[in-house]
């Protein structure tokens, strides 16, 4: 993350806006439909409402005033599924195009990270030979593992069977973990004797991701690896964004359809009783 705080932001920004923004008929119809749903949807709550006298008070006064809560519903309502319909509208354009975004951002650090063309090759060269490296001692130590287990039984076929079908699933399961975990104690231990304390320089949990990408990634395609990973890590980002802005509409929306009902409550409980003997003219909407 060396580079991270260099990034220029409204490069990136400009990048997903040139991206998005030739898809405006996504983004507008998507927009259009949810308005539609939201207007359709306000007018039902409103004669569900007006059905069950929720907007209907004594005094008069006070029964001409509760309509407001008429356009301030219908404008609430659009405005909700309006906003939500165009951020539907932007998470589909940017899911359909993630390979295109990751890809420009993708080169675009790249020209932050490397001086040259050269270099960023030399660099991949390096990690293609750290992947091999990684995956050759990962397999070595899990071979070596099964062989010393095997080589302590018992004696008796049921126990030794059974104790060597476990450590080799065991093994096979948590192979990359222990070795990730030899390698770093390792590391730190020759940190110690040069009096360097590695937990501070490098934590375990970012070795621990930097090794998982190397097991993870094809060595001969290492570039289009990186890219695959950065391409999941986006979608999984998106989503998550996409699902937290909904989320906040749907507190939002609720919070309206509340509001007469709260005010409603209130009026039952310490207004009506004030007001007992005067009729109450339906209002028509």
């Amino acid at each position: 993350m060396e580079h991270f705080d260099t990034i220029e932001w409204s490069v990136i920004w400009s990048i997903i806006k040139d991206i998005v923004m030739p898809h405006t008929w996504i983004l507008t119809s998507q927009t259009l439909i949810f308005l539609f749903f939201g207007f359709i949807l306000s007018i039902f709550y409103i004669i569900i409402l007006n059905k069950k006298k929720v907007l209907t008070r004594n005094p008069k006064y006070y029964n001409w005033a509760v309509k407001v809560y008429i356009p301030t519903l219908i404008v609430g309502f659009l405005f909700v599924f309006g906003y939500t319909g165009f951020i539907t509208g932007v998470y589909k354009v940017m899911n359909k195009e993630k390979e295109t975004i990751v890809s420009s951002v993708y080169n675009h650090v790249l020209k932050l990270s490397f001086e040259s063309e050269n270099s960023k090759n030399e660099f991949i060269v390096n990690l293609q030979i750290s992947a091999i490296v990684v995956k050759g001692g990962s397999k070595v130590l899990l071979a070596s593992l099964k062989k010393t287990t095997s080589e302590y039984n018992s004696g008796y076929s049921i126990i030794d069977d059974n104790k060597n079908k476990l450590a080799n699933y065991l093994i096979d399961k948590y192979a990359d973990d222990i070795y990730k975990i030899v390698i770093y104690g390792m590391l730190d231990a020759t940190g110690a004797k040069a009096n360097i304390n590695i937990e501070e320089e490098l934590t375990y949990d970012d070795f621990s991701t930097g090794m998982d990408l190397l097991l993870d990634l094809d060595y001969k395609d290492i570039e289009q690896g990186i890219k695959d990973k950065l391409l999941i890590w986006f979608d999984d980002l998106l989503y998550k964004q996409y699902k937290s802005l909904l989320y906040t509409q749907l507190i939002l929306l609720l919070i309206i359809m509340s509001l007469p009902l709260i005010e409603f409550l209130i009026y039952k409980k310490w207004i009506e009783p004030k007001y007992p003997n005067q009729l109450i003219k339906k209002q028509n909407l």
